[in-house]
């Protein structure tokens, strides 16, 4: 092995806290960008295969005429799909089991009432098709065995039974009654009732209703919100019931129109939930509507509440991502920019000898690009399991709010590439940076250790009635605090980004519960971006604190040196971190509501004086608490200084 590399391999190994510092930095900030991006993909995927397999049909047209489609609008569907391309039904809401409606009939008024005993308070919604149920892709059918249908009895399906839906049992038996009420003017010509009995016959699982606890009804308003759905039946004219039979009970619930038509478009590339997919939907649902007029409106599957709340759902946690995933790798590189400085700083005279033994620039700073790219490429190693397990624990948290496939197999790994080789490049760019500016200067000055920078006067000093009651070691403190203006800087900087995004965590996390907004799995998401906040927070003050610590252990051993006690020596290097962080901390509050307001302004949801009074507690007190916790750990390290190295030569 040559000498160089034998040189890398010890500083490596010299260097190899620093190097699990800057790995475990890469790990919390690529995990968390690279994570929330894999759940987004996985829940495009997991979108997608319910869309594809399950025959969804992209479009769905209503009647908004009491009296349905027309003749000539059924035709012009007919004409530009194919009879075999269109599906057509009818549907009816109704709550708390009851229902009114009115048709012209000749030259006078029919009014129809129901009353739907068994479907229990809420909205209720009947879906009326032609046929089996069997006969439909889009359908998972669940017979009950050893159910039988007697004289005079229609058969009901029941979609499957969630938090939301009632559940039903097999055979059990719901009533309509049904009033007819003929009249011309005030005048009642006729009136008469009939009652209709049905059986539940079965469950059906539909996709256009996969969401479990939110579905809602798209007649009925509560106040400025729709009311949930609690009922949804199935009633099939089926090929053994003849269409005279089943026509009483279809017309009187109003199933003898048409007002819905679902339709199925040629299959294109790319997921359902692209831009590309997105745009061709909207563009062919613009060409129905004109051709239709305006009584007759054109969804597409956006437009469903299960589909389309679940894509929305995942934009906001895509958009929380994107915001987050700046700061966090913004406090990342800063970090890392200000280790391999600081590191090049420790060991100038090593590239001073490396230059005055003929190395080139290239290869005096290579050892450092090695420790530079090992750190990184660890902490890329971890980010991609810590980001697969962020992305599981968003995406079955989705599983109390919709029925989702299992975790996709899918492969997600673009987005974590990308952020992967953005942050590799940036290291190494910041690493030669820093190395070749200080290669810049003369071999002979790089064997000179740096002179320290004198202490100068700080705007305490101004304020007598303050200064002079401070004793000589807090004004010190005060002095050393601002010694190095760039350092002092960059670690406020950092130490406020991480703040920020703790503050901003816990104030998504208040307003989702609060607002009990996307259920848990809003929640979850908002969680991880504390908890990662938190460890970012952590591991900063602890990489920064420790570079401070081995940049100034000469003057600790000249503490020792003079009789300094073991509080005394931990209390000197800890007051100027405590100060520094508080600092940051302190600026970070500020920071984190403006992080909040792009936040909100991203999700449409919250706002800044929404948040609750305590989060601006609690969310510097858990900064606070990583800062105490960093500098108990940071106590040994202290201790273990060697007191030669006061003896050291500075020439």
């Amino acid at each position: 092995m040559s000498a160089f590399m034998k040189m890398t391999g010890r500083s490596l190994r010299h260097h190899i806290v620093r190097m699990l510092s800057l790995a475990l930095i890469v790990m919390i900030s690529v995990g968390f960008s690279a994570g929330i991006g894999m759940a987004t993909d996985k829940l495009d995927y997991a979108i997608d295969t319910i869309f594809r397999e399950r025959e969804v049909s992209d479009l769905l047209v209503k009647s908004t005429l009491e009296s349905g489609f027309t003749a000539e609008q059924i035709a012009a569907m007919e004409e530009r799909y194919g009879k075999d391309g269109i599906v057509k039904s009818a549907s009816l809401e109704f709550k708390d089991g009851a229902s009114e409606s009115e048709k012209p009939f000749g030259s006078g008024v029919m009014r129809t009432s129901m009353t739907f005993d068994g479907a229990g308070n809420g909205v209720s919604r009947v879906y009326f098709f032609e046929g089996n149920p069997e006969e439909y892709d889009l359908f998972d059918v669940t017979p009950f065995e050893g159910v039988t249908i007697g004289d005079g009895e229609f058969m009901l399906y029941v979609e499957r039974q969630t938090d939301q839906l009632y559940g039903r049992a097999a055979g059990e038996k719901l009533t309509a009654h049904v009033n007819f009420s003929l009249s011309a003017g005030e005048n009642v010509i006729s009136q008469s009732s009939l009652d209709f009995p049905f059986v539940v016959r079965g469950t059906i699982n539909n996709p256009l209703h996969f969401a479990t606890r939110r579905d809602i009804s798209v007649q009925f308003k509560d106040g400025e919100d729709f009311e949930e759905l609690r009922n949804i039946f199935y009633v099939f004219k089926c090929a053994d019931v003849t269409a005279e039979s089943m026509g009483a009970p279809m017309g009187a619930l109003g199933a003898d129109i048409i007002n819905d038509v679902y339709i199925r478009l040629p299959r294109k590339g790319g997921l359902v939930t692209s831009s590309g997919y997105k745009s061709y939907l909207g563009e062919e649902a613009a060409a129905l509507s004109a051709i239709l007029g305006e009584d007759a409106k054109v969804l597409t599957v956006y437009d469903n509440f299960s589909f389309g709340s679940l894509m929305s759902y995942s934009e906001k946690v895509r958009g929380i991502g994107y915001v987050m995933m700046v700061v966090f790798l913004a406090v990342t590189l800063l970090v890392l920019l200000s280790t391999m400085t600081r590191t090049f700083d420790e060991e100038r005279g090593q590239l001073a000898c490396l230059m005055t033994q003929g190395y080139s620039q290239l290869r005096a700073i290579a050892k450092y690009l090695i420790l530079a790219l090992v750190g990184t490429l660890a902490g890329i190693g971890g980010a991609y399991a810590a980001g697969l397990g962020l992305a599981y624990v968003v995406y079955i948290n989705f599983f109390w709010v919709y029925e989702l496939p299992p975790f996709p197999g899918y492969s997600s790994s673009v987005f974590f590439v990308i952020v992967s080789a953005v942050v590799l490049g940036a290291v190494l760019l910041a690493t030669l940076f820093s190395g070749l500016r200080r290669l810049r200067e003369k071999p002979a000055d790089l064997l000179r250790p740096k002179a320290p920078r004198p202490g100068k006067k700080v705007i305490l000093e101004k304020i007598p009635l303050l200064w002079n009651r401070l004793s000589f070691k807090y004004k010190s403190t005060c002095r050393n605090v601002l010694r190095y203006k760039m350092r002092f800087a960059m670690t406020v900087v950092a130490v406020l980004a991480a703040s920020a995004l703790v503050f901003a965590g816990f104030a998504v996390l208040e307003c989702c519960l609060v607002q009990k907004l996307g259920s848990s799995a809003m929640v979850a998401v908002s969680a991880a971006v504390l908890v990662f906040a938190a460890l970012l927070d952590a591991v900063v003050i602890y990489t920064l604190t420790c570079i401070n610590i081995s940049e100034r252990k000469r003057e600790l051993a000249t503490l020792m040196v003079l009789g300094y006690n073991d509080a005394e020596v931990a209390g000197y290097m800890f007051r100027e971190i405590y100060i520094t962080c508080a600092i940051g901390i302190l600026l970070g509050i500020p920071a984190g509501a403006l992080l909040c307001f792009g936040v909100f302004g991203v999700l449409a949801f919250g706002s800044v004086a929404a948040i609750g009074w305590y989060v601006w507690v609690f969310s510097p007190l858990v900064s606070l608490l990583c800062v105490f916790a960093v500098t108990a750990l940071l106590v040994p390290k202290i201790l273990r200084v060697d007191m030669n190295e006061s003896l050291k030569a500075a020439d």
